[in-house]
């Protein structure tokens, strides 16, 4: 996330040439209820800035910088803003099922060791020497790189061992649309397109908020990057607060939360992106904005399929009820986004305690870890299926901030929100004080084989914070999740608040499909590093890579039945012979006989009739006889 900049009057623009200027003053939403749902509609917006920027290039000009050799200049990511939770100490009983057992919930077979393990990126300071807390953890993997993306910098790493390719602080990033305070950032990779795509926020609490995204113009991430800029609120009293990403083969959408300048929540908000015209640069995506009363942190699929027409979303609904929304977006002039059953559904492992927000994840030596809410992490769309990960607190009915441990929660879910499996990444002996894990801070992914890679965060009173995953094969029992592996140790105590009060962590973290198998997957998580001194300031967060190797991938569905082009026979009349016959051929048709007729000097050696004639659809390789002109008679 970027520094919590002052308030002010709104900076001047500037753009490149080609750039959008056009801002639409604040759009008034409907919502339409027909049938089993309520549905939003968009309406149009534009960007207000545009930039192409070139990463090696970029990273090629910070290594000529001078090393920034003066004491760290301390960075407070604006905090996720927070809305007030229904029901949030209430227990509702689940219409599906009674709450499935802790017993089941676990396994006791081991999760697969890593294949590959290095640094992702340490807490070193980004752009004029700032230190940043939270780091926000982010990463991406493509055919051959992996892109780190958090408040501080984003660097490039060679994927078969994590060499460093390039660094850039995240103000250069995007600082060519203007955004001088970006954060909260966000990066997926699309295999189907191989492009990269990113998305953060600007300007917390300020009438300057705006809302920034880009593509990468091939699937090499130290390529040009097309970078955008929309303003948050043409009125100056709304901001942005913590994006969520997620695309399929039409779509990509970005989530947000709405506060007043003043810190009240007023709504969630959709950006929907014409994933095609993105790609082709072309009109900033189509930016539409979809207003949605009462969401919080909606969360967009990442959707792992080339055919998908359907962007599905999921949204925490209340810990004491144990409740989530199930969102589907359809549809580009205008996109239309519906609650599905028009109302929450109920989640059948059972309600639970709100995770935070509070200082209680454990830690050696004290200063325990901020655990945040129990927003969603991500989601993920895999043959035809829906899974999300998230942060809860237990045992459920207690004060927010009071539970005796936390958990990571995994679901599954139909297209139509239902409920089909899940877990609870929990040890149930742990306390605040003896030594028992707590885990926070989750995300997943699924392959091709229906393998689930969850990563997250693990604490405990006698370690220092560390780095971990669990994983469930798709062959595994239903419910089922795999004993948990720590990727990577803690180094030391994690102190570094600045006073703010919030020792804070996350605010969450990335696991993604690698796209060169389908099979394997990555995740980075954030640990403790080195302590730097003592005392508040001197924790040091780092980040860490992990490759899990998956199972075999599914066998791909039987070939349809060839078919063979139907002959679409060509217009060749006034065509040389030679472009007539490469042109019949090129729509399956064959040569017929050639008969040569009297015609002008002009026509000679041209095509001056043919049957069947121009248009006519027919059996593949039927033969088109045509008439040449031999010239006038002698």
């Amino acid at each position: 996330m970027g520094r919590v900049g002052p308030s002010g009057a709104r900076r001047s623009f500037f753009v490149l040439a080609g750039s959008a200027l056009v801002l639409l003053a604040a759009p008034s939403f409907a919502a339409s209820s027909g049938g089993d749902q309520i549905a939003y509609s968009g309406i149009r917006a534009h960007a207000s800035r545009a930039a192409a920027i070139d990463f090696a290039q970029l990273a090629r000009l910070e290594r000529l910088k001078k090393s920034f050799a003066g004491p760290l200049v301390p960075a407070l990511m604006p905090e996720p803003q927070e809305k007030a939770e229904p029901n949030n100490r209430i227990t509702l009983p689940s219409p599906f099922q009674a709450p499935l057992s802790p017993s089941a919930a676990t396994s006791s077979a081991p999760s697969p060791s890593p294949a590959a393990t290095f640094l992702a990126q340490s807490d070193a300071p980004g752009g004029g020497g700032l230190s940043f807390i939270p780091p926000d953890t982010q990463g991406a993997v493509g055919p051959d790189k992996l892109m780190v993306a958090l408040n501080s910098n984003y660097v490039i790493q060679q994927k078969s061992n994590g060499a460093v390719l390039g660094t850039i602080p995240m103000t250069t990033f995007w600082g060519a649309t203007g955004a001088a305070q970006p954060f909260d950032p966000k990066v997926v990779y699309d295999p189907y397109n191989g492009r990269w795509i990113v998305a953060a926020v600007n300007d917390a609490a300020s009438a300057t908020s705006s809302i920034l995204y880009g593509i990468s113009d091939t699937s090499d991430p130290q390529g040009t990057w097309h970078l955008y800029s929309l303003d948050a609120d043409a009125s100056d009293q709304t901001w942005a607060d913590f994006p969520t990403i997620g695309f399929n083969k039409n779509v990509v959408a970005i989530g947000l939360n709405m506060f007043t300048n003043a810190g009240s929540y007023v709504q969630g908000r959709l950006i929907v992106l014409d994933y095609g015209a993105l790609r082709a640069n072309s009109g900033a995506g189509n930016p539409f904005t979809i207003n949605v009363p009462g969401s919080f942190t909606i969360q967009p699929a990442v959707t792992y399929s080339a055919t998908e027409n359907t962007l599905y979303l999921v949204e925490h609904g209340s810990s004491g009820g144990g409740t989530y929304n199930f969102w589907t977006l359809s549809g580009l002039g205008p996109p239309s986004l519906s609650l599905v059953g028009s109302a929450a559904k109920t989640n059948p492992l059972g309600p639970w305690t709100i995770p935070g927000s509070a200082n209680v994840l454990p830690q050696n030596g004290g200063f325990p870890a901020d655990a945040a809410d129990a927003r969603i992490g991500n989601a993920v769309f895999r043959n035809g299926h829906i899974y999300y990960a998230q942060t809860v607190g237990l045992p459920t009915g207690l004060a927010p901030g009071n539970e005796a441990r936390t958990a990571v929660q995994w679901v599954e879910l139909d297209t139509n929100g239902n409920f089909v499996q899940g877990g609870r990444i929990s040890d149930s002996t742990a306390t605040s004080a003896n030594g028992g894990h707590w885990y926070a801070f989750p995300s997943l992914s699924v392959n091709a084989a229906n393998d689930v890679l969850v990563g997250f965060s693990e604490f405990q009173s006698n370690d220092f914070p560390d780095a971990g995953y669990a994983f469930r094969a798709g062959t595994d029992p239903a419910n089922t999740m795999r004993d948990p592996v720590t990727l990577k140790e803690g180094e030391g105590a994690y102190f570094k608040t600045f006073g703010g009060g919030r020792n804070r962590w996350g605010d969450y973290s990335s696991t993604q499909v690698d796209p060169s198998d389908d099979t394997s997957i990555w995740t980075v998580q954030e640990y403790a590093g080195a302590p730097a001194g003592a005392g508040d300031g001197s924790g040091r967060w780092s980040t860490w890579w992990g490759k899990v190797a998956g199972g075999a991938a599914a066998p791909p569905p039987p070939p349809a039945p060839f078919t063979p082009p139907k002959c679409v026979v060509p217009n060749v009349v006034g065509r040389k012979l030679s472009v007539a016959k490469t042109k019949i051929r090129a729509k399956h048709c064959r040569v017929g006989r050639l008969t040569y007729a009297k015609s002008t000097t002009r026509r000679k050696g041209r095509v001056i009739l043919e049957r069947p004639a121009a248009g006519k659809r027919l059996k593949n390789g039927t033969k088109i006889n045509l008439w040449i002109g031999r010239g006038p008679r002698r």
